[in-house]
């Protein structure tokens, strides 16, 4: 069968923990407990399959037949694409830097296609549901147009992301940013990022045309550049600004109007 068609997401947090046979009944009191899950959660992903193999060896293998799986059931063979080792490698450069500002020129150089066909290959990837591209934002589209700005890529889970991508180094905070992106989409929120002279990972525009604005910074030394990302765009945006949320390790805070949440907790509110 199809795997991926429509918009069905690896599991939330939530779940995951329901599929580990965890009930949740005071997350103070369960606090250790659930950072424990969410550890395992953070580089194992929300495929059900998966989640429930303590195997790493099996998952691993079953995480790379699907992507391949989507790769060529999805994408190649319905469109006879030729270039087949090309669309791969764009892939893997996805999965791998994901969370991070693309290049189409970069990108051009290292994949060998040309910029046109680059650009309909990602939305082939995207299509699938195997990454997705995150747009500048603008409350005016003329400027979002006109100011050209890259885009940030993300992928469907992190599990996925993991078995095919080229890691040198612990990336945890990549992940932690991967794994916000999702949850975002997963509650439809509609999102960008921001940059002036810092940088804002997520924008997300409210019904009622307010703005949350979200840094993920997976650690509890937090950088400074962090929370003067969000005070630089409180600043531009004003009024229209209704939350400036920065998800930590574990740190729980709340000062200068900027809420520190430790990431798990955020992905269990409702």
């Amino acid at each position: 069968g199809r795997i991926l068609t429509k918009m069905v997401f690896p599991l939330a947090f939530k779940e995951f923990l329901t599929f580990n046979k965890f009930e949740l009944k005071d997350i103070d009191i369960q606090k250790q407990e659930i950072k424990h899950y969410f550890l395992d959660y953070l580089n194992k992903g929300g495929f059900p399959e998966v989640v429930l193999e303590t195997d790493d060896y099996i998952n691993n293998l079953r995480l790379k037949e699907y992507y391949d799986g989507i790769l060529l059931r999805d994408i190649v063979q319905p469109r006879n694409i030729r270039e087949v080792s090309k669309i791969m490698d764009l892939s893997n450069y996805c999965m791998t830097n994901t969370s991070a500002l693309i290049s189409y020129n970069n990108i051009s150089k290292i994949t060998g296609l040309n910029i046109t066909t680059l650009k309909e290959y990602l939305l082939f990837l995207e299509s699938a549901y195997l990454i997705f591209q995150l747009k500048f934002f603008s409350y005016s589209l003329k400027e979002s147009i006109a100011i050209q700005k890259p885009r940030k890529i993300y992928c469907i889970d992190n599990g996925l992301r993991n078995s095919v991508s080229f890691k040198f180094s612990k990336d945890d905070g990549k992940l932690a940013e991967n794994l916000t992106f999702i949850e975002l989409k997963r509650r439809n929120k509609e999102i960008y990022y921001w940059n002036g002279k810092r940088e804002v990972d997520f924008i997300i525009k409210n019904k009622d045309q307010s703005l949350t604005a979200i840094n993920v910074s997976y650690t509890n030394e937090i950088d400074e550049r962090e929370i003067k990302g969000l005070e630089e765009f409180k600043a531009k945006f004003k009024s229209k600004v209704k939350r400036c949320i920065l998800l930590t390790n574990s740190l729980s805070k709340k000062e200068k109007n900027i809420e520190f949440i430790p990431l798990w907790k955020y992905l269990l509110e409702d």
